[in-house]
């Protein structure tokens, strides 16, 4: 039997539901014109609110994440889910193809005893079939305005009716108006109860028109097909990712086999232990990973679909199907941004890795060594500048402050080093107090914890792991960052008995700077001397996209060097000269290689690109910033020291590029 009407094969998923991935069962349309099961959608509802406050009044659509508001908010959550409206097109197309999976006969003509006369269309209002004569004979005398489907054509196309279109759900109507000021369809009836003081209602034919007029359906393709790239973008990165995290924990798990033939004693138990570590950090980061994959596959597929329909009711004039779908694109695609933006916030890469201990190859609680989970931030993989703007034409706000004055501090506090980890937690050295202080980037007091120097310049070594410069010694103290606590793990002591202003971490060594001069350090403590400024460097910074050094100068004189590039190969280039920044103290960068600089003595906090050409403030005093010292970006967000309020140097300030 020749299956007219009905999608073709490689177009089946059109018939399956985006949550269960089955054939739908009792469809659902949401506002965004997606739909689900009602049971699908209603367990997701459910699951969406709970444990939510009890006033919560809307939910996100499970494939484009546009909120839903139901019509009858006062009702139950399990409820909500029976007021949205029956997708009666998909019922029809399903009910079709269960239809044509065997031979079909002309009904009148049975009752005649013409038992197997082919049957040539369907009417779905009497759910009856016809023969071509019956059909003029009996059906279209009476149904003159009914869906009646032509079963015997196979171009494969979606159902369509051959008299009537699309009717209202509500009045059972046709459908032949537009309201601009509620951007829906409507029959006579819904404009005239709903719709009489709305400014500017047009038919069906004039919107369509307007849309075309103004070349909107082909920007929607366009921009259907640019979010359907980025989202694809987007899963070939995930996937990428599995798989190397899946590498790593092969790497990961022979190393700690190889390890395990040097232990003796308490071997089984300590292989268990780190091992189920291991599996449990792979399960949680892999479960993130795919959960944003998952929700990225499908909004791309859900564009896709959109796409090729909207194109296809183009050619088949469809004007009602061609203004829903446009409708549905606008929302897919504010969706697709959104999502784009939110996921930038924190887009990082990650590994599994094995960390041998020194010092504990022998038996000991550490002889297995321990798993490190390392993220390193990185940018979308988006090909469209509209869907992910660059960090340098974003706007800046803050969104948060707070002090770090503690009970047990007995001096006021003077902030000189921040570092802003990837957790979302903020630790300062506090260099009057002898302290390093541990705080959410909210504000919340987590940890404190005094050291034997006079903490300075502070760096990111890893997610958990921060050093700090000492101003009284030749030192290096290495710090963990841990299940919300700092503890010391190692102190650097530097040959060469200079102290240190300024610290930086780079490919497994440090980089420090005592007054102008610039020295490497590695883990042992020995130095190699790189270059001499003409004054105080008071802070350094790691670029890792041109493997360079950041340096800050602190000169106040116009044409004097401000921010300098310092190579591996020891060369230096000038990036910024005194001017928009006088005092150039702290300073850090973004995942797009864009410099950030504290002005202390012009107040303002400049983003600069890398290659020096193009400079902006992000933050003067008209923003309340007054003598900033310190900053440390992560991701779209980064932190500010200075004296906002006081004098002292205690106030941490949080602002977010958007």
């Amino acid at each position: 039997m020749a299956e007219g009407g009905l999608p073709p094969e490689q177009d089946l998923h059109l018939l399956e539901c985006p949550i269960c991935l089955e054939r739908f069962q009792q469809p659902k349309s949401l506002p965004c014109l997606h739909s689900f099961c009602q049971d699908c959608l209603g367990t997701y509802i459910t699951k969406e609110v709970s444990g939510k406050i009890a006033s919560k009044t809307s939910f996100p659509c499970p494939v484009c994440r546009r909120r839903t508001y139901p019509i009858n908010q006062a009702e139950t959550k399990k409820k909500w889910v029976e007021q949205f409206p029956t997708n009666n097109m998909i019922q029809d197309l399903i009910q079709l193809r269960e239809r044509s999976s065997e031979p079909l006969y002309c009904k009148p003509c049975q009752t005649e005893g013409n038992l197997f006369n082919p049957a040539q269309f369907w009417c779905k209002s009497m759910n009856e079939n016809f023969c071509e004569a019956c059909k003029v004979k009996l059906h279209d005398i009476i149904h003159t305005d009914c869906g009646i489907v032509d079963i015997t054509i196979n171009d494969n196309t979606r159902l369509k009716p051959k008299i009537s279109a699309l009717r209202c759900d509500r009045h059972d109507k046709k459908i032949v108006w537009h309201c601009e000021d509620h951007q829906i369809l409507g029959c006579n009836v819904c404009v005239f109860k709903d719709h009489r003081r709305c400014e500017k209602i047009l038919t069906v034919t004039n919107y369509l028109l307007e849309l075309k007029k103004e070349a909107k359906l082909e920007e929607m393709r366009a921009a259907l097909k640019r979010g359907a790239e980025v989202m694809n973008s987007l899963v070939k990165d995930f996937d990428e990712q599995l798989q190397t995290m899946v590498q790593s924990q092969e790497i990961a798990l022979q190393s700690i086999a190889d390890l395990r033939e040097k232990i003796d004693k308490r071997l089984n138990k300590l292989q268990e232990g780190i091992t189920d570590g291991l599996i449990m950090l792979f399960k949680d980061e892999k479960r993130n990973q795919e959960a944003s994959l998952r929700q990225c596959e499908r909004l791309m597929n859900g564009m896709l679909n959109t796409l090729k329909l909207s194109i296809k009711a183009a050619e088949e004039n469809d004007n009602i199907e061609t203004i829903v779908l446009y409708q549905r694109a606008q929302a897919e695609v504010d969706s697709c941004k959104t999502l784009v933006a939110e996921m930038g916030k924190s887009f990082t890469s990650a590994s599994i890795e094995h960390h041998i201990v020194p010092g504990h190859d022998i038996i000991s609680d550490y002889a297995m060594g321990k798993i490190v989970v390392r993220k390193e931030p990185r940018c979308i993989p988006c090909h469209h500048c509209d869907f992910a703007p660059p960090m340098s034409e974003r706007r800046v706000k803050e969104i948060g402050r707070f002090n770090i004055e503690s009970p047990s501090d007995e001096n006021a506090c003077h902030v000189l080093g921040v570092v802003y980890l990837p957790g979302s937690q903020i630790v300062v050295s506090d260099c009057f107090n002898k302290k390093l202080k541990l705080f959410t980037d909210k504000g919340q007091y987590l940890d404190e914890l005094t050291v034997p120097i006079r903490p300075g310049d502070m760096c990111l070594v890893n997610n958990t792991t921060v050093a700090v410069a000492d101003k009284s010694s030749s030192r290096v103290n290495v710090v963990n960052v841990e299940a919300s606590k700092l503890s010391l793990v190692s102190e650097i002591n530097i040959t060469n008995g200079k102290y240190y202003d300024s610290i930086t971490h780079m490919d497994g060594s440090f980089v420090v700077s005592s007054l102008g001069e610039v020295y490497s350090v590695t883990q042992g403590g020995s130095s190699e001397f790189l270059y001499n400024y003409n004054n105080y460097c008071w802070s350094l910074a790691h670029d890792p996209i041109k493997g360079d050094i950041l340096v800050s100068v602190d000169n106040d004189k116009t044409g004097d060097v401000a921010v300098s590039r310092l190579s591996a190969g020891k060369r230096h280039t000038d990036v910024m000269k005194v001017g928009v920044v006088r005092r150039a103290l702290g300073i850090d960068v973004d995942r797009e290689g864009n410099i950030y600089v504290c002005g202390e003595k012009s107040d303002n906090v400049v983003q600069i690109s890398g290659d020096g050409k193009h400079v902006r403030e992000l933050l003067t005093l008209s923003d309340g910033i007054k003598s900033p010292w310190a900053i440390a970006v992560r991701g779209d967000s980064f932190v500010v020291i200075d004296k906002t309020s006081t004098s002292a140097r205690n106030n941490i300030r949080v602002f977010q590029l958007y």
